[in-house]
């Protein structure tokens, strides 16, 4: 089947009932001249027909060779003005031809069934989205893994959609934003998502397509790898800006804010407090042996899970970084709201 688009600013019927709808692959950017090329090298061997899928480049306005990057492997590249990943989405989204839509990010590459295994879920017509399995790169660093498993602990806590390990296939109330299939139909009910968004844009649109009825379901044999940041600044900017898009998302509607983003928020006010309350009362000594011994219990459950030196040794970096960056930019949207997200 060909690509269906918009005709006059109609739009037309979609029908996914064949093996090969048309799947636009809409991929927000900026200055990801690092990483892309491995991520196009993967995306565009995956098995499935190259006339039966297309690939979009949101470029925030890139100053290293991301466009030239995209541009050999024949992408299609769209600027976004406002520099967001929301606005790559929408942006994206506009110039889509596809049945389907797939979001994923640059640092990505795909299982060669990717596009292939997404298909099947859109048989059912109430399916609007589906979202599949998130897993780490074999050749991820220590801190890479360090962080991985804090999104394990965030995916036991049910505060992320990030799914690594075996799940069944079944509905869902949210899908990950870098690993996420949408029907064309409906994303036009719900988009443009709201562009001062700083993240969180995905956890938006998946609540707003369930609210328009339709369902979001698990997908364990679409499969990507995703590579974490590799640094502790960029670690701490990225927790930062997701926590304030969190409590963004939050405001719009209280069912997208949980209690453990809430006390993660607290996380820093809440331990000076405690801190200066056993310092006071003379127990300091008690406080710090405390502390020892859930870092102790953390350090050891995460060498459980991971079986990485390299890993385990950076942990304790990656959870003070991850609390102290969730703590930063959830206060800060609490007393000092973002006012205009673009270029941020």
């Amino acid at each position: 089947m060909r690509p269906v688009g918009r005709k006059d600013g109609v739009s037309l019927k979609m029908d996914v009932a064949n093996d090969t709808p048309f799947i636009s692959v809409v991929i927000p950017v900026k200055n990801e001249a690092a990483v892309l090329s491995r991520c196009l090298e993967s995306l565009t061997a995956v098995d499935y027909p190259k006339d039966s899928y297309e690939i979009i480049i949101a470029d925030g306005m890139s100053t290293d060779n991301t466009r030239e990057i995209a541009l050999r492997f024949k992408a299609k590249v769209v600027e976004n003005h406002r520099q967001l990943v929301v606005s790559g989405r929408n942006c994206g989204f506009r110039q889509a031809r596809g049945e389907i839509i797939a979001f994923t990010d640059a640092d990505c590459s795909f299982d060669s069934r990717w596009l292939k295994n997404s298909v099947k879920y859109f048989q059912d017509q109430t399916v609007g989205g589906i979202g599949g399995v998130v897993r780490p790169p074999e050749d991820s660093s220590g801190f890479e893994s360090a962080i991985n498993f804090i999104f394990y602990l965030a995916e036991i806590f049910r505060t992320t959609s990030h799914r690594q390990g075996r799940f069944q296939t079944g509905q869902v109330n949210d899908i990950p934003g870098c690993n996420a299939f949408y029907r064309r139909q409906a994303l036009e009910k719900v988009m443009p998502v709201d562009e001062n968004l700083l993240t969180a844009e995905d956890v938006w649109m998946n609540f707003a397509v369930r609210e328009c009825g339709y369902k979001l379901m698990s997908a364990p044999d679409v499969i990507l790898w995703h590579y974490r940041r590799n640094s502790p600044k960029r670690f701490l900017r990225q927790i930062y800006r997701f926590s304030i898009g969190r409590v963004q998302a939050g405001k719009k509607s209280v069912q997208l804010l949980s209690i453990f983003h809430i006390l993660a928020g607290l996380s820093i006010p809440l331990s000076l407090a405690v801190g200066i309350w056993f310092y006071l009362s003379g127990a300091w000594g008690l406080f710090l042996k405390s502390a020892a011994v859930f870092l102790i219990v953390f350090v050891l459950f995460s060498y459980l899970k991971t079986r990485s030196l390299p890993a385990v040794l950076n942990m304790p970096l990656a959870l003070l970084l991850f609390l102290t960056g969730w703590s930063a930019g959830f206060l800060r949207e609490i007393f000092f709201p973002l006012k205009d997200a673009k270029g941020k």
